[in-house]
């Protein structure tokens, strides 16, 4: 039976999850004082002729000798309105200025120029406008001035950004900081056909991260010129395409080894596959990949037996066991026999140190050809599941970016966050690692032979190795609200428990709604959810107050936007 974990089938579009907010224009402030009256409010200071660093300007002596005694900073707040814009607005028809507020950077106004009111929310630097005759509120116009698609992580990904999400993977990469630094994932595959040369691995090339290359079926034999199957597993760690394409360790370094024989089957490649493990613990590599698994060979007299799957009888799988005890992380994939009559896991997935990877899709539905568990002895196979239905990598050809089946790509996936996460955590074992996996999975607490202990929340696996039990949390529970000050973006650090949603309101120092979100969430995340979009960056400097509802659980704190 051939030994590659791939599979052919129509696959799925990964759908991405974002996230948006609903602005909400501020409530009328004043009481109605006269008719015509409107009140204006501008989006910002930024190009104000005044200066923090020079306050006599627009300060007095006493108000300065007031906040120093009391050691209070001068903030946006304390600059006048802009003149500028106070100006403009009042050459655009018959307007009367009446009052100016710097701490709501806005001015009262009074007019009967009715088409100059109609048009004042056309103006670019115009926020808000309350139109105080009647008490309705006019909105300023100009479309999506603060309405516009909240960005996020996705960006960086394009459409790989679902299979690395699922796993929190992204939080490693930005809120970590890791993406694989001083990480060597050694590869043991069929062939890195074109490695060398394609456009989706040029930026791997270009700062020399295959740092060797060799091939084991045939001495002296090119690696880059046999079989496309590692070349696109190692695109789904280490590929990078603009707008397309990110991998799950893009700043690791590999070693590209071939010992599986792509033209025969036969149970001498388990023997190479054991020697290609060696020169890898020899050379230093800290994670190994290998989307092959055997069951059947040309030889039927070969042929493992269920029986044989209890990780002590393949050379193979007690020789996954050894790289474990050596210092290495194995990842193997499960299998593409779920289907078929063999159904079961191959080797080397039935080692006992070892994360074997099934197989789900974009909705965490296992993939009907993901190979099933038990080990022949009763173990938890697989030990976690990944995309690898509709996985994003290089296809077959290697010149595109697209969809690839098989739980030779959820392997990879799994094996390239691995080493983010152990590049977070460079004193703990291997061991550790693998263990802080499993526990970080989604059904931990209830495996089964399908995902065994589920899909890994790597975030929640650093958390882990950081001494936060979060195996305890058992209901919604928000967490922290960070960065503290921020600038354009707040990270909300939660745990979703059974919850699918967030609602997040902000405050400003006066009690005041200034803007409000709700974003999708999964079931059982734990992670941060970053908003970021042009209403945060466009926010006065100064305290505000977020609170943050999800389920039952509720976090008021407060944050500062940075100058």
């Amino acid at each position: 039976m051939k030994s590659f974990a791939i599979h052919v089938q129509p696959t799925s579009v990964g759908r991405i999850c974002g996230l948006f907010f609903v602005f909400l224009l501020f409530s009328p402030l004043f009481a109605q004082t006269a008719p015509a009256t409107y009140w204006v409010q501008f989006i910002d200071k930024a190009q104000t002729p005044y200066s923090l660093t020079a306050p006599e300007a627009y300060l007095s002596q006493r108000a300065l000798e007031r906040r120093q005694r009391q050691n209070i900073a001068i903030d946006s707040l304390d600059l006048p309105v802009d003149p500028a814009y106070i100006a403009q607005l009042l050459a655009s028809g018959d307007m009367q200025l009446l009052n100016r507020s710097k701490w709501f950077n806005a001015v009262t106004i009074r007019s009967t120029d009715t088409l100059a009111l109609d048009t004042l929310g056309l103006l670019p630097f115009v926020h808000v406008i309350k139109m105080l005759v009647d008490g309705n509120v006019r909105p300023a116009r100009h479309p999506n001035k603060f309405g516009s698609a909240t960005k996020s992580y996705a960006n960086d990904y394009g459409t790989s950004y679902r299979q690395v999400e699922m796993m929190n993977g992204h939080l490693l990469h930005k809120v970590g900081g890791a993406k694989g630094e001083g990480l060597l994932i050694g590869i043991l595959d069929a062939g890195y056909q074109n490695a060398d040369v394609l456009p989706g691995l040029a930026a791997l090339r270009a700062r020399n991260g295959i740092l060797y290359t060799r091939d084991l079926v045939q001495a002296g034999g090119n690696v880059y010129a046999e079989h496309f199957h590692g070349r696109s597993v190692l695109s789904v760690m280490a590929g990078k395409v603009e707008g397309e394409l990110l991998g799950t360790a893009p700043a690791a370094d590999y070693v590209l080894l071939r010992t599986e024989d792509a033209d025969s089957e036969h149970i001498v490649e388990e023997d190479n596959w054991v020697s290609g493990a060696e020169v890898c613990d020899s050379i230093g590599c800290d994670v190994l990949n290998t989307s092959l698994g055997y069951t059947t060979f040309d030889d039927s007299t070969q042929d493992h037996t269920y029986a044989d799957l209890n990780g002590l009888t393949s050379h193979m799988t007690i020789a996954a066991d050894i790289a474990t005890r050596k210092g290495m992380i194995p990842v193997n994939s499960a299998g593409n026999s779920g289907a078929n009559d063999w159904h079961f896991i191959g080797v080397p997935a039935d080692a006992f140190d070892i994360l074997a990877v099934g197989a789900v899709d974009n909705d965490r539905v296992l993939a009907s050809f993901s190979s099933r568990g038990p080990a022949a002895d009763g173990r938890v196979k697989p030990d976690v599941s990944a995309v690898g239905l509709g996985t994003i990598g290089l296809d077959v050809g290697g010149e595109n970016v697209g969809p690839i089946n098989g739980t030779s790509f959820a392997g990879p996936l799994v094996a390239g966050l691995s080493a983010c996460l152990w590049q977070l955590h460079r004193d703990r074992t291997a061991h550790d690692i693998m263990d802080a996996i499993r526990k970080s999975a989604s059904q931990y607490t209830h495996p089964d032979n399908d995902l065994g202990y589920g899909i890994p929340d790597f975030w929640r696996a650093h958390l882990l190795l950081s001494g936060r039990d979060l195996t305890q949390l058992s209901t919604p529970t928000v967490l922290n609200v960070m960065p503290v000050p921020f600038a354009d973006f707040l990270d909300i650090e939660l745990y979703a428990g059974s919850s699918n949603s967030m609602d997040l309101k902000m405050y400003d120092v006066l009690g005041k709604l200034v803007w409000s979100t709700s974003s999708a969430l999964e079931s059982g995340t734990y992670g941060r959810v970053r908003i970021q979009n042009d209403l945060l960056s466009h926010l006065r400097a100064g305290l505000y107050i977020v609170d943050v509802c999800v389920g039952g659980s509720r976090l008021t704190q407060r944050v500062v936007k940075a100058e």
